[in-house]
């Protein structure tokens, strides 16, 4: 059912002229017809069915962190640091990456495992960042300013199955229309260009390597000219030409010289990924015998031999691998939780709570750090601190269903049912299901066991998703 409405909406958006006369010149983001309340209403929706939706979403809160961490750098220093970013890693061999409306950032497995250093990914989430500074993606649709927002979404979601290499693409490209709408909505030259140019100078600001964007374009270049096979989806929807990477590379000449050494992190999330798709003996055959001499790659080393032992559940030698990774005396969260994992594997839960704790004091910005320790707390039996926890970070961030999520499961093992019901309510608003959220809350209220001002609360919640669907009832009558 899916690969059909996908591609009966690729026929609908080849029907209409997406690149018409009379669209804002570039940077001119105030005449778009898309405000950006309706982009944020579409990059929700775009959220939810990434998250929820796309078989090759990679769940992992690691990776997610680390690419925030390297985007929050990049938009500190451009011309729209208040815009909010969320990031998000697919598993898909190819090479590519995207910026939706509403600032959703997606990044294939495969551009990770090509990327070289730290500054050639960098200088790619730079070029995804600046498309959605300069509204590239708002101007592609906004023609299509009667449409509802949910139906902009789902065009938007259409055009990203056509770029990738999944069923959903060729469910599309069946109907014989992916193709030609894809080159319609690919970035303009000019788009690009912009792009190049804006991101180059977002990436010299951060401190990266700007060479890294020039060896990026240049490999993929060269490796498109002697093969593609569909690893390449970046380059159809990011059209690269010898222009371009002359252009990008005069202005690098322009620039000082910046020698940049990549992060620990940036070896620890490389190393993750490439292990995704082996299974862990092949991983402990890869890194046998000694390990290398230089810090990064020995803690590649002791890194992949410990996340492959504890796949093996071989929690004695796992331990032997973090001992000689904490010899390194790195600062990095993904050690942490390695260590931590580790710890709970072997059954010493409390453990793994302070060394999650203390970390949490180094990286105050690891939601990572975060759910482990809530999840440390609930198998160490501690359900009302790992509730606490969960709540007070809910109060930074009202919109992380994985909080929610935990929070109804340490609500529910102390007995707590309106707590439970209320947590799990806002896991189904999420989500997109009001119905069900609803449901949640109505039953909460049944219980009759939480206090007066829990009561009025849930009470006000559900007021307010009772109004919100009689009035999605009524938008769908017209």
């Amino acid at each position: 059912m899916k690969k059909r409405l996908l591609a009966g909406l690729l026929a609908f958006l080849f029907s209409v002229r997406v690149l018409a006369d009379g669209l804002p010149d570039l940077g001119d983001s105030a005449q778009a017809d898309i405000s950006p309340q309706m982009e944020r209403q579409i990059g929700a929706a775009i959220v939810r069915e990434i998250r929820f939706g796309d078989a090759r979403y990679v769940d992992d809160p690691e990776l997610e962190d680390y690419l925030e961490r390297i985007g929050s750098r990049l938009v500190a220093v451009s011309a729209t640091p208040s815009q909010q970013y969320r990031y998000f890693v697919l598993h898909d061999k190819s090479i590519n990456a995207a910026a939706t409306l509403g600032g959703v950032l997606y990044f294939h497995t495969g551009l990770f495992v090509a990327a070289q250093s730290e500054s050639e990914l960098a200088s790619v989430m730079a070029h995804e960042i600046s498309h959605v500074q300069q509204r590239h993606m708002a101007r592609m649709v906004a023609q299509q300013q009667n449409m509802g927002y949910m139906m902009l979404a789902s065009l938007v979601l259409a055009i990203l199955a056509s770029r990738s290499s999944g069923d959903a693409a060729g469910a599309a490209l069946s109907a014989g229309q992916a193709a030609m709408a894809s080159a319609q909505l690919a970035y303009s030259r000019d788009y690009e260009r912009e792009a190049d140019r804006i991101g180059l100078q977002v990436l010299d600001a951060a401190g990266f390597d700007t060479r890294g964007m020039v060896s990026f374009f240049e490999r993929l270049d060269r490796a498109t000219r002697l093969f593609d096979s569909g690893s390449f989806a970046y380059l159809r929807s990011h059209p690269l030409t010898s222009e371009r990477i002359g252009d990008v590379a005069n202005r690098v000449q322009q620039l000082p010289y910046r020698q940049v050494v990549d992060s620990i992190d940036f070896s620890l999330v490389k190393a993750k990924i490439e292990s995704l798709e082996q299974v862990p003996e092949d991983i402990l055959t890869r890194f046998a015998g000694e390990p290398p001499q230089r810090v990064n790659a020995a803690a590649v080393h002791w890194y992949a031999r410990g996340r492959a032992h504890l796949r093996l559940n071989q929690v004695a030698d796992a331990q032997k691998d973090v001992a000689a990774l904490r010899k390194l005396d790195l600062s990095s969260a993904m050690v942490d939780l390695l260590d931590a994992d580790v710890h709970r594997a072997a059954g010493a839960n409390m453990d793994a709570v302070r060394i999650l704790r203390a970390a949490r004091q180094r990286f105050p910005q690891s939601s990572a750090l975060v759910y482990g320790e809530i999840d440390a707390l609930m198998a160490a039996g501690k359900p009302r601190e790992a509730a606490a926890l969960a709540n007070d970070q809910i109060r930074f961030d009202s919109a992380d269903e994985r909080l929610y999520s935990r929070l109804a499961k340490a609500s529910a093992a102390q007995g707590k049912r309106l707590s439970q019901h209320r947590a799990q309510a806002e896991v189904y608003v999420l989500r997109g299901s009001l119905y069900s959220a609803i449901e949640q809350l109505t039953l909460g209220l049944r219980a009759r066991d939480g206090d007066y001002y829990e009561k009025a609360a849930a009470e006000a919640r559900l007021a307010e998703l009772q109004d919100r669907r009689r009035e999605l009832e009524k938008q769908q009558q017209r």
